[in-house]
């Protein structure tokens, strides 16, 4: 279970970035994570991954308590951040090896791993090629596959999709239905509300760092006033952000 309960973050003093949001997710949820930029998303993920220290509330994963139990949590989470930054001198099999040492991984189960996540996302022929050399969705295969290789209870992605090809995406989608059916818990960040619609069996909208919605999708959907996630989103976000193009009012 991930639980957050009255969680602060405040950036140099003056930007607030949480304001005291606070949600439970529980084993097998797929939970949609939804915000404008700059509403507090990738700093509630970051501080839920230990890499983030926050001002006040509470984090529990999984019965360990943050930043008390930070290692503890970093062994149990598969996290995606927002921007593929990684090691670009390795070759890619280089850097699933370091990932492999760091996690303390059997060989036989790493090579295993490695080819069967190469050959679904295929990228079995840029194995022994340098990250920095590949593409951007190339890049972006490789941050997921190094999220799964151990083989975590909870998985964080930020943005995963950035530069996946369509086939990639629905390979992605099925992947997270099926992790979530045996019981991983997957905590979703994205812009694309109709694939989070899609994946999500929970919704999270947050808004200037506070929860503004936090419901189960079927029962979003039950609601009179539901016709899709993201008709939803623009009506409950913040009014000065519910801006139209006009093309007269520019090109005339």
């Amino acid at each position: 279970m991930l639980k957050i309960n009255n969680l602060h973050k405040t950036y140099n003093k003056t930007t607030v970035a949480l304001d005291g949001i606070s949600f439970e997710v529980n084993a097998g949820d797929v939970c949609g994570y939804i915000g404008i930029n700059g509403a507090g998303k990738s700093t509630t993920i970051k501080i839920l991954c230990g890499m983030l220290e926050f001002d006040e509330g509470t984090v529990e994963i999984n019965g360990f308590k943050l930043p008390e139990n930070n290692l503890k949590v970093k062994d149990i989470i598969g996290y995606v951040p927002e921007s593929s930054d990684m090691f670009n001198s390795l070759k890619v099999i280089e850097y699933f090896e370091f990932l492999k040492n760091l996690r303390s991984l059997d060989d036989n189960v790493f090579i295993k791993r490695v080819d069967y996540f190469a050959d679904l996302f295929g990228f079995t022929q840029h194995l022994n090629d340098s990250i920095g050399k590949l593409s951007k969705g190339n890049k972006q295969k490789i941050l997921i596959v190094s999220s799964l290789l151990h083989n975590p209870e909870i998985l964080m992605f930020d943005e995963p999709l950035n530069g996946l090809d369509a086939f990639s995406i629905m390979i992605f989608q099925d992947m997270v239905t099926k992790l979530a059916e045996k019981g991983k818990i997957v905590f979703y960040s994205s812009h694309l509300l109709d694939l989070m619609e899609k994946v999500s069996s929970r919704i999270i909208i947050i808004d200037k760092g506070k929860t503004i919605l936090d419901k189960k999708k079927t029962e979003l959907q039950d609601s009179t006033e539901y016709k899709s996630l993201e008709n939803y989103f623009r009506n409950i976000t913040s009014t000065d952000m519910k801006k139209e193009f006009v093309y007269d009012e520019v090109f005339t």
